[in-house]
């Protein structure tokens, strides 16, 4: 299998140069905000961040143990004022919870003020991988930098995952990397009070209360802030005890009074426009702006794709190559994997032109035309694969890597952080990000863009795909699934090793995996042989295996859940742990007559004999509306695209238009004589259309 797949763990949306000014958004003040001035309080969103080789030493002098502390604290700020930069910023909003309705918006700031003015020790703000965390942490600490008064809250920005011991000495280990002396953090953690700005609790793997283990409940330290971001699919329902403080001098009483959370929404369809707006004139393009909304509008399902902002940024740079020679747009459907693969082409690119204008001194240049010669692209994307592998494998997914030269020259690391210099061009053309002697791919956590198997590993032990279960890893099992669907190669890669694993214990993790992924993508294993493979913990729940032979097979603890398993042979299969679920039912107090889904999946749309229509949440499986107004049972029922709308049908030979928000009717149409019998939207949700007894 000769087919290079991509490894590439995280990499970071890349936005243009920066400006001399940045700009700002409040959907509350649409027409206003183009005219006045950047305001602080807006959300950056995520930077290009390449190395930078000529990185900054927080370096403070031994004698300053004998200065104002303030004469310090006064360097650090300017340091750090000094070093952000942000081109354009878009304010993000958030919901209350997890479980809270999608409707229910507040700006995130307004709730982060409210946290830092009140009694709340610490906020947890969740959201998705590229949903913008570690931008707002970035913005948020500048901010406070900006308006730090002598004496104040000192904030502090702290990457979890670049520290050894967050559990015990989170502020002490930070202010060490600034370089402050024993006795100057003695001091301070004495004396002063933080605003602790934690990011990456995800990607630290950690699973212990940061506020507890680090004693910031107990006397002198309660004033102390504690802001923790952290990917939502990286907690399980209890998670709420990892973060919520302990009460002062009760022995594992928490304190819910004290503990805040939010979760980072999607851009909204005006957001996005903004944003391009604000994009456009960064740098000199040949599309404008109505060049880009009208090609994201017209491809199938591309506005929702850019609610989220990391994958907006990366589809403006990819788009006017991605939709090059093509005429019939609404025929073309666009997938993460496309718009990563079309941008790191595009990258490379851009800097194999940058290298090729630079005067380069004879030993740069013999190494960029030996490059050349194989091909600048491959070479850059093979060593981005190869590295993001190496992370994965070495580090268990731990996305910083830190690299000493003296200390690491000979261990792993050296193949891509060594001087040599074709190595230093090929990591100067990557997707990294370098702070010190810390390197690592800038995306929020280090495995959205996950382990792909690769061709030219001899052993099976060395596979990415045989290092973790991938299973509570949803991101990567997504971005997984779409290459499957890209890439026939990929497919026949991992059925490789699910056949593998029929006469090598090995390989079953890799086959366990690799049959997880191939059941999301759609593929079905009616009749197939399966006997003796080996997939513990496989998820295969919605998978097709009606008549397969799984005799010998081990199945330990393997999901079917509503998969399709009828006349399979499991006989002397292991089964031990194996879990077929049960779905959820709803019991109700009228005949079923119509039933849907909304179109992102949140809501269960239930119409009744008795003409009212039930709203659930599918999460919960909760009731949280009840639209009446229908006076005979309801026959049909459609949500808008962007399941702000709904649409029904019914006996009484009306429709109504609903808005989902409010649960209240926006139109009642007439003119059927006879029973409606369907309804539906449009694809782009500006028409409806109705059929009905009547024939009309």
């Amino acid at each position: 299998m000769n087919n290079v797949l991509q490894t590439l763990t995280s990499i970071s949306s890349p936005p243009p140069p920066t400006p001399s000014s940045s700009t700002s958004f409040d959907s509350r003040k649409m027409a206003a905000e183009r005219k006045r001035p950047i305001s602080l309080m807006e959300q950056p969103v995520k930077t290009r961040r390449v190395e930078n080789t000529s990185t900054f030493d927080y370096h403070f002098t031994q004698d300053l143990n004998n200065q104002d502390i303030e004469v310090t604290i006064h360097t650090l700020k300017m340091q750090r004022l000094g070093e952000y930069k942000q081109p354009v910023f878009i304010s993000p909003m958030a919901k209350a919870s997890l479980t809270a309705s999608d409707y229910a918006l507040f700006p995130l700031m307004d709730k982060v003020k409210d946290f830092l003015t009140g009694s709340s020790q610490v906020m947890l703000v969740l959201g998705d991988s590229g949903a913008g965390k570690s931008t707002f942490n970035r913005y948020l600490e500048h901010e406070l930098w900006q308006g730090y008064n002598a004496g104040g809250r000192i904030p502090l920005f702290i990457n979890l995952p670049a520290l050894e011991k967050p559990k015990k000495e989170l502020i002490a280990e930070q202010l060490r990397i600034y370089r402050f002396s024993e006795t100057q953090i003695q001091d301070l953690e004495q004396r002063r009070q933080f605003v602790l700005i934690c990011d990456g609790y995800d990607e630290s793997q950690l699973i212990s209360n940061l506020h507890t283990k680090n004693l910031l409940n107990r006397s002198g330290k309660r004033d102390t802030k504690m802001l923790i971001t952290c990917r939502s699919q990286y907690l399980g329902p209890d998670y709420r005890i990892r973060f919520v403080p302990e009460a002062e001098g009760k022995y594992h009483q928490v304190a819910d009074d004290l503990y805040m959370e939010a979760v980072i929404a999607p851009f909204s369809e005006e957001q996005i426009e903004v944003y391009v707006e604000r994009y456009v004139p960064l740098e000199p393009r040949t599309w404008v702006k109505k060049d880009y909304m009208d090609k994201l509008k017209a491809i199938r399902n591309l506005m929702d794709l850019v609610k989220n902002p990391f994958l907006l940024t990366l589809c403006l740079e990819a788009l006017p190559k991605v939709v090059e020679g093509r005429s019939d747009l609404s025929r073309l459907h666009i997938t993460r994997v496309q718009l990563y693969d079309t941008f790191v082409q595009h990258w490379l690119s851009v800097h194999k032109r940058r290298l090729q204008d630079r005067e380069l001194d004879n030993v740069n240049h013999i190494a960029f035309e030996g490059l050349l010669e194989v091909g600048f692209e491959l070479s850059g994307i093979r060593f981005q694969q190869d590295l993001a592998a190496a992370i994965f494998r070495e580090q268990e997914g731990r996305p910083v890597v830190n690299y000493a030269h003296k200390l690491d020259k000979n261990i792993w690391k050296a193949a891509f952080f060594s001087p040599d210099i074709e190595i230093t061009l090929l990591r100067g053309a990557s997707l990294l990000s370098r702070i010190g002697t810390q390197y690592r791919f800038p995306l929020g956590n280090s495995d959205e863009f996950g382990p792909q198997p690769r061709s030219d590993s001899s052993d099976i032990g060395d596979h990415p795909l045989s290092q973790r279960d991938l299973i509570a890893e949803p991101s990567i099992i997504h971005f997984l699934v779409e290459r499957v669907q890209m890439d026939s190669n990929f497919r026949q890669q991992l059925l490789a090793f699910i056949e593998q694993s029929k006469t090598d214990d090995c390989a079953a993790r890799a086959a366990a995996n690799a049959l997880t992924i191939l059941v999301k993508a759609g593929l079905h294993f009616n009749g197939s042989d399966l006997r003796r493979i080996r997939v513990p913990g496989a998820d295969l729940s919605d998978g097709q295996f009606d008549s397969a032979q799984l005799q010998e097979a081990d199945l330990t603890g393997v999901n079917f859940t509503r998969s399709w398993i009828r006349q399979a042979d499991l006989s002397k299969a292991r089964m031990e742990g194996v879990q077929f679920g049960e779905l959820p039912f709803l019991e109700l107090g009228h005949r079923v007559t119509s039933i849907v889904y909304s179109t992102n999946g949140k809501f269960l749309a239930v119409g009744l004999g008795n003409g009212d229509i039930n709203i659930y949440d599918t999460a919960t499986w909760s009731r949280t509306k009840i639209l009446r107004g229908h006076k005979d049972n309801i026959t049909s029922i459609a949500y808008s695209s962007s399941s702000e709308q709904l649409l029904s049908g019914s006996h009484d030979c009306t429709l109504r238009l609903w808005n989902c928000q409010t649960g209240s009717t926006d139109f009642i149409l007439e003119g059927h004589t006879e029973s409606v019998k369907g309804v539906a939207f449009s694809p782009s949700s500006d028409q409806i259309a109705s059929g009905s007894n009547d024939e009309t």
